[in-house]
């Protein structure tokens, strides 16, 4: 367990009396300002029936008679919540820290880059209070400026905070170890989730992972502005139809495995077919033997097909190909939402790249208020819960997380809930998936949004649109889908039956930032 950090308002004021030398500087983070922006007093709500999978939900009280419309391709998102607070003042940004300081660009503001060459893209989200609760019939989200407590994603070991600041892009490890958000890299997957952390913790107290309490958060926001709870009417499912890479077993026509043996090539030539879910211009796995077995990623440059075979040409450094390679796809690169064919530049949308034979809401990036791939491509990790024998283990702190922990600071919360193990198949028809029906009683305003409970007779347009994973044993959680998911990638799709040391290519990260003061430095005498 990571060794806990305790921030003293107390011992912080009383080293501020003493000479400079004996603590580290803190800084606070600007926040932006608009004169447009409405510090609202009101109330801004969503509600469901909570009997009734067929009611997606209607805004409520002061969001009543409001309207967004989600972008698609070169038509930008437009939503009457852009004037009104909090939605007003999320911001993209680049967050850098030198010598214990924390410096912020805003978008629009001199420096500001995507490339990481001014720090890490994040997207700024505001304090706000969320309500949950049931009243005849009906559940409840409710957003407010000045509620009774902030939603519990901006409190952290007891300070409360004035804003998160989420990740504009899925997690990049770079040369030097550090987890990263920045445009243009493919998301780091393939390695265990505590790497991820300790990647993200490497950066210092202020880093850490994407958790379940930054969902619920996103979850809150969105279905208060789009008056919907399924995330998969609003946004599709992302980057969701595309071929994970598949070992002989499953390949019984072996049409993506290597064909012959080529020496330091960027080519591979394998079996003919007469469609495929892997397309120009998007990213390419090749595995040598096995899926863990990586020989790189690339992005494929050309597809040409003769009478028995295709041959995929890509970039990046050439490698030795045998007969034991083959191809699928991969996490797509950060920032393709704005640089793939037919991109979308709003806050808000999907790109639109046409397939012939596929659904453009399962063959495009999207961004919620500039969050890139919140579902699809890759499925995030959340450190902050885990599962023992069907019992959720919950931890409030993002210094004490750590993987796989089912003792303090990791608590039990409510009650075991229900199996499904089942991954079902690649089909949206009712009868084949477990889609939730009901999620978590969050009473104690943990900012927990976990399915309890399923129904095989919907699909995913009906209900929450989430999946259902939960396998009996002791297992950590990913968050979101992954490229070949379809359907079941969906903003409350949570998997919790993932073995702690489990790697895979459809496994990554993203990172998350609060304004916590560094730890207090040891007192000179």
């Amino acid at each position: 367990m990571k060794k806990l950090i305790a921030y003293s308002v107390a011992l912080v004021s009383m080293l501020a009396c003493c000479n400079n030398d004996s603590m580290l500087e803190i800084t606070s983070l600007p926040q932006p300002h608009y004169s447009n922006s409405v510090k609202m007093s009101g109330k801004y709500g969503v509600k469901w029936q909570t009997n009734n999978p067929y009611d997606l939900g209607h805004r409520c009280f002061d969001a009543e008679g409001l309207n967004a419309h989600f972008g698609v391709g070169n038509i930008a998102a437009v939503s009457d919540f852009d004037e009104i607070y909090p939605w007003s003042d999320i911001r993209r940004c680049n967050i850098r820290r030198e010598n214990d300081q924390t410096f912020v660009t805003y978008e629009g503001q001199p420096g500001f880059a995507l490339d990481g060459s001014n720090g890490d893209v994040f997207v700024r989200i505001p304090k706000f209070s969320v309500e949950k609760y049931e009243s005849d019939g009906y559940e409840y989200r409710v957003i407010s400026a000045n509620g009774s407590k902030p939603h519990p994603a901006f409190i952290e070991n007891g300070q409360e905070l004035d804003a998160v600041y989420v990740s504009a892009f899925e997690g990049y490890i770079d040369d030097n170890g550090l987890l990263r958000s920045i445009a243009n890299v493919i998301p780091t997957s393939n390695i265990a989730a505590q790497q991820f952390l300790d990647a993200a913790q490497k950066r210092g107290a202020q880093y850490t992972l994407y958790d379940m309490r930054t969902v619920d958060l996103l979850f809150s926001l969105f279905a208060v502005e789009y008056g919907c709870r399924n995330s998969s009417v609003i946004f599709g499912h992302g980057v969701s139809d595309y071929r994970q890479p598949i070992e002989k077993e499953w390949d019984p026509g072996l049409i993506y495995y290597s064909k012959k043996n080529e020496q330091h090539t960027n080519s591979i030539t394998c079996r003919r077919q007469e469609k495929t879910m892997i397309t120009v211009g998007s990213n390419i796995c090749i595995c040598n033997g096995n899926q863990r077995n990586i020989l790189t990623f690339a992005r494929l440059t050309s597809i040409m097909q003769f009478y028995d075979t295709t041959i995929y040409t890509f970039d990046g450094p050439p490698v030795d190909i045998t007969t034991d390679c083959f191809i699928g796809s991969c996490a797509q690169s950060t920032n393709w939402t704005e640089t793939c064919r037919s991109p979308h530049t709003s806050h808000s949308g999907r790109a639109n790249m046409l397939e012939a034979g596929f659904l453009p809401e399962e063959r495009n990036p999207m961004r919620y208020r500039w969050m890139e791939n919140i579902v699809g491509n890759v499925w995030h990790f959340l450190p902050d819960i885990a599962f023992k024998n069907l019992q959720m283990y919950v931890c409030s702190d993002m210094n004490d997380y750590c993987f796989a922990t089912y003792e303090s600071p990791y608590q039990p919360y409510g009650h075991p809930l229900i199996e499904q193990p089942d991954n079902s198949i690649l089909s949206d028809g009712a009868g084949t998936n477990y889609w939730v029906t009901t999620l978590f009683n969050d009473e104690d305003n943990k900012g927990i949004t976990f399915g309890c409970d399923f129904s095989k007779s919907l699909n995913s347009q009906e209900a929450f649109g989430a999946y259902y994973y939960l396998k009996d044993g002791a297992y950590i959680v990913a968050n979101g889908g992954g490229f070949d998911h379809q359907y079941r990638c969906n903003l409350l799709t949570t998997r919790a039956w993932i073995e702690p040391d489990y790697r895979w290519h459809l496994y990554g990260a993203r990172l998350l930032f609060k304004d916590l003061p560094d730890p207090v430095a040891t007192i000179k005498e």
